[in-house]
């Protein structure tokens, strides 16, 4: 308890020097807010401009994101658009809890990663009141935990740099697909306020796929000359269907296991001040307060049949009685071939950051230091049960009905509570050796604990502390006036998950996530990242080009996997298992010549494992008599395809239409459940999409999109399981895929009214 009180007064000291900085910014009434940073952007950081942003038609951030950054590769293994994982040089930003973070996402100044699972709500993101995205590759340790592969930075509109008036977006197309977007934006003198929000419906070409989204941002900022501050307020709420993967002999519109639903609701609120008290010394500071509710629903097989000592009750998979909430068997008349899990997270986290930069001379050279602390504290309440089910299989689908019965047990219901406090004390440094080379030192000291709470016992129950200093250093050198060249060395960390914790006993596994059995210790990842590259810009007969290249190797020390075990399907344990590694390099180039605008990228990863482990899976045809396969050092990691291309053609051949043609291209990948690389690749693909943009008059646009246009058949995400659902399916192939959506056509109209 003194621990927490100690943190609250730092918040609340935080939080008064955040007022001091409002009452700066009332006190004169001119000049521009400027954009809240961490630290200084490194030299390979890329950003996605507001003009890139505001031109994409992206329904999710995660197309937004696929569309401008190289490297970038979605994965849709929850057949979702609201809800793909997306990796950056082989690192996943999943929504899918227990997935192997390694990205740190930001929204303004903070970090959105779920403090229970690290995992990554893409679906609560307002992509429409998304200014700008930079995007720091490699281990950078200045943003905290998760930044193994590197960091993703939206930051949000104001009131001062949105598009004056009102702003209407409306459009719709195949599968159902309707989208309304209205933004609205004005300035009072130093005062301006921003306001959004968008509804999506959308019916999915699955079968029982619908998803609707609803979110809302918006946005208060006042500046002078020398301070700026501002709040935002995010608001989220929707309903997903996501069917995930079906084996590979079902027809691909299939629903393999119904209801398999989400229904997210998120509230974050946020403020943000800043005052510059010289030309050298500048103070920022920020404070949050996040609520978030998760709610999902998933039916599936249960492996459940009658006892053989005594046929009239029913029995596990492992042979032993069942019994419900009350703790009487069950009668095996009632059939219970199916479960249907039911769990719940509720999250509230609030945090507080300060920041100062200082820019002078040192030994009379240029010099640029930054010095900040970052506190993070969440509560989380985690509960699940199980319903006892019936199949009803049907060619395209495959319902689990209720019966009306809970599975009582330990291994089938959950309350856990969890507490995370998080503080980081990090500093950068930029000195100028010589006027074309400059040197970075930066680091941070990181205090990390996890609390859980047993609320059926005490198995559950315990803390977690860790505590370490991730270093880093770089060199820019200047080569000419727009070309450049760095290198640098980087160190970064994520802590094991109140998720993960919870489920690490190889004696106990569970049945991960709807149940948690105990709570052993996990050794914190490292991943330290090597890195150097080239980057410019020039300008030939006419042709403009920025270009960049870049190598990279980022090892992963003690990397956390997911390893099933028995007794029960789907049950297993998180492990370190060693080490991991991305060795890697990126192409890009942007070319504009007369009416016509190219854009190009090529991403190589070699995502592999490091330290041989075993691995249960079963259903893989190379699994031994017990099976289990054999992990080797430089086995791929499976769901990550080692190139990546994307090129993308416009043409401007009136001054009112544009044109445009993309292709994506991925390359094979390894099914999960084929860790040791034994079975052949799910294959790569490419894919084409179109866009047709019509200025009909000032502030009215017309504009047409065609994805996957040539109606390419591939799928982005594979797995091994049991195709029979212990004998309730008529299916043999143990491969189960994701497949992509076929040729959509959608229309939309932007107006300025």
């Amino acid at each position: 308890m003194t621990r927490i009180w100690r943190y609250a007064w730092r918040a609340v000291l935080i939080a008064g020097m955040s007022a001091a900085v409002t009452a700066a910014a009332q006190a004169d009434d001119s000049g521009l807010e400027s954009v809240l940073v961490m630290g200084t952007a490194p030299a390979d950081a890329r950003s996605v401009a507001p003009a890139e942003v505001n031109a994409s038609h992206a329904p999710t951030m995660t197309d937004l994101l696929n569309e401008n950054v190289p490297s970038v590769f979605l994965s849709d293994t929850e057949s979702n658009p609201f809800q793909e994982d997306l990796y950056f040089r082989g690192f996943d930003a999943s929504p899918v809890l227990g997935s192997a973070e390694g990205l740190a996402i930001y929204q303004g100044g903070t970090r959105i990663n779920q403090r229970f699972g690290d995992t990554i709500l893409w679906d609560l993101v307002p992509v429409f009141a998304v200014d700008r995205i930079d995007v720091v590759p490699g281990s950078d340790p200045v943003f905290g935990l998760n930044a193994l592969g590197g960091a993703i930075v939206f930051n949000m509109k104001n009131g001062f740099e949105a598009t004056p008036g009102l702003q209407v977006d409306v459009a719709g197309g195949s599968f159902g697909r309707a989208r309304l977007v209205a933004e609205t934006a004005d300035q009072f003198g130093n005062e301006a306020v921003y306001l959004g929000a968008t509804a999506i419906d959308d019916s999915g070409w699955r079968r029982s796929s619908r998803s609707q989204v609803f979110q809302a941002y918006g946005d208060f900022a006042m500046h002078s000359s020398r301070a700026s501050a501002g709040i935002g307020l995010t608001l989220a709420s929707d309903s997903l269907n996501e069917n995930g993967a079906v084996p590979v002999q079902d027809v691909a519109i299939a629903a393999f296991a119904i209801p398999d639903t989400a229904r997210n609701q998120d509230l974050l609120l946020q403020g943000r001040g800043e005052v510059e008290f010289d030309s050298g010394f500048v103070f920022r500071g920020t404070a949050y307060l996040r609520a978030t509710h998760i709610a999902t629903a998933n039916g599936e097989a249960s492996g459940f049949a009658p006892c053989t000592s005594d046929p009239a009750i029913l029995c596990n998979d492992d042979g032993g009685a069942l019994e419900n909430a009350g703790g009487a068997p069950i009668p095996s008349s009632v059939g219970g071939n199916g479960t249907d899990g039911v769990e719940t997270i509720a999250t509230t986290a609030l945090g507080a950051s300060a920041e100062i930069d200082l820019s002078d001379k040192l030994f009379g050279r240029g010099n640029s230091f930054v010095l900040g602390d970052a506190l993070d504290y969440a509560t989380t309440g985690f509960g699940s049960a199980t319903l006892l089910g019936n199949l009803s299989f049907q060619p395209g689908g495959t319902t689990t009905n209720p019966v009306g019965i809970f599975l009582g047990g330990p291994e089938w219901n959950v309350r856990l509570r969890s507490i995370d406090l998080d503080e980081g004390l990090y500093a950068q440094d930029i000195f100028a050796l010589t006027s074309a080379l400059s040197l970075e030192l930066s680091g941070r000291f990181h205090f990390d604990s996890i609390g859980l709470a047993d609320r059926f016992g005490s198995a559950l129950t315990g803390v977690h502390d860790y505590a370490g200093l991730n270093p880093a250093l770089e060199l820019v050198w200047r080569i000419a006036e727009s070309l450049n060249a760095y290198a640098e060395f980087e160190q970064s960390n994520r802590t094991p998950t109140a998720a993960e914790l919870s489920c690490a006993n190889p004696a106990q596994p569970c049945l991960f996530p709807l149940s948690f059995i105990s709570d052993p210790g996990l050794k914190e990842v490292v991943a330290r990242t090597l890195e150097g590259g080239v980057n410019g810009k020039t300008a030939i007969n006419g042709v403009s080009l920025d270009w960049s290249a870049d190598v990279y190797d980022t090892r992963n020390q003690d990397d956390i996997l997911f390893e099933s075990s028995g007794p029960f399907v789907g049950s297993g344990f998180f492990a370190n298992v060693g080490a991991t590694q991305r060795v890697g390099a990126e192409l890009g180039a942007d070319a504009k010549w007369e009416g016509f605008d190219f854009r190009a990228s090529y991403g190589f990863v070699a995502a592999t494992f490091e330290s041989a482990f075993t691995d249960l899976s079963a259903d893989n045809p190379a699994a031994d008599a017990n099976g289990n396969i054999f992990v080797k050092p430089g086995d791929r990691i499976p769901g990550i395809p080692r190139s990546t291309a994307k090129l993308d053609l416009g043409y401007t051949p009136l001054p009112p239409l544009h044109v445009s043609v993309g292709a994506f291209l991925e390359s094979t990948q390894f099914l999960r459940g084929d860790e040791a690389n034994l079975q052949p690749p799910l294959p790569g693909y490419v894919t084409v999409n179109a866009e047709a943009e019509y200025q009909i008059r000032k502030g009215l646009l017309l504009y047409v999109e065609g994805e996957n246009i040539l109606d390419r058949r591939y799928a982005s995400f594979g797995l091994y399981g049991d195709p029979t659902g212990n004998s309730a399916f008529p299916f043999t192939n143990p491969r189960f895929i994701v497949s992509a959506q076929p040729f959509g056509l959608w229309a939309g109209l932007r107006a300025a009214l």
